[in-house]
């Protein structure tokens, strides 16, 4: 039972993913900062009903609350939703399929306050669905590509929204760029701590593997064009990735590189 205000809100949107539910939920609570955080889970009109399952789990914990529609939102609209009833001074986002290693949410809350940024995130490995899915042990680490975007999950302050404006809804499957574009392109102070403390899942089932993808994606290319900023992840991030990607290794929990975090360009003792 949290004794405290939440250090950080984790946004988790969900839409025909009953069956990460479990995994999910297990996840959460094998968070070291469980009591630290509190967990909005927003639903939808989802047709897997998953706030059947969530509605205990909440009840349960104080610290996770569930907020469901009736219609159809957007990704980017629900992650909106779900930051204006952020009560926390940062905010994430996790989906239902990808794994957070259960010091994720402590190492973040010890770094990012530590390097006072105002956009963050971790390294992510990309996993497929296979018979050690969501393991965090070193042999499959290394078997694993990093990603260079950190779309799956990054941490940002909830007092950016009057400034700096929410995801922008209108897009469909890039907004996330889009926040990381403007995020850039107004200069936020970001860092990136070099361990690989996040899974993003590949599987069959992802919009990004759909028909429908394909239209989506021009659309919001179309409308991206239109904005007075270059629409791309931060080149710096992606510089600071590639550097570790070259070293052919993943650095491990506990194993920084020179025990430190990237900020904008620089490495910086944490």
């Amino acid at each position: 039972m949290p004794t405290s205000a939440p250090e950080i809100s984790v946004l988790i949107s969900t839409y025909n993913d009953r069956d990460w539910i479990d995994k999910k939920l297990c996840e959460i609570r094998a968070q070291t900062a469980f009591e630290r955080a509190e967990f909005i889970f927003i639903e939808p009109a989802s047709p897997g009903r998953e706030r059947e399952l969530l509605e205990p789990f909440c009840e349960q914990h104080a610290n996770c609350q569930l907020i469901t529609f009736e219609q159809r939102l957007s990704l980017y609209r629900a992650w909106n939703v779900g930051w204006e009833a952020a009560t926390a001074p940062l905010v994430c986002i996790s989906n239902m399929d990808d794994t957070m290693h259960p010091r994720l949410l402590e190492r973040v809350l010890v770094e990012m306050p530590k390097a006072q940024c105002d956009l963050f995130s971790v390294l992510i490995a990309k996993q497929s669905v296979d018979a050690d899915l969501n393991s965090f042990k070193i042999s499959r680490l290394k078997q694993l590509d990093i990603s260079l975007r950190p779309g799956p999950f990054f941490v940002w302050k909830r007092d950016l929204l009057p400034s700096f404006g929410p995801f922008d809804d209108r897009l469909e499957v890039i907004g996330d760029k889009d926040f990381w574009a403007r995020a850039h392109h107004l200069k936020l102070k970001i860092g990136l701590l070099p361990e690989v403390l996040y899974l993003y899942t590949k599987h069959p089932d992802q919009l990004s593997k759909s028909t429908a993808f394909l239209a989506r994606r021009q659309a919001d290319t179309a409308l991206s064009a239109q904005k007075e900023y270059p629409h791309r992840w931060s080149p710096t991030l992606q510089r600071q990735i590639s550097r570790i990607r070259k070293m052919r290794r993943i650095p491990l929990i506990g194993e920084k590189l020179s025990h430190s975090i990237y900020i904008n360009d620089s490495f910086v003792n944490s």
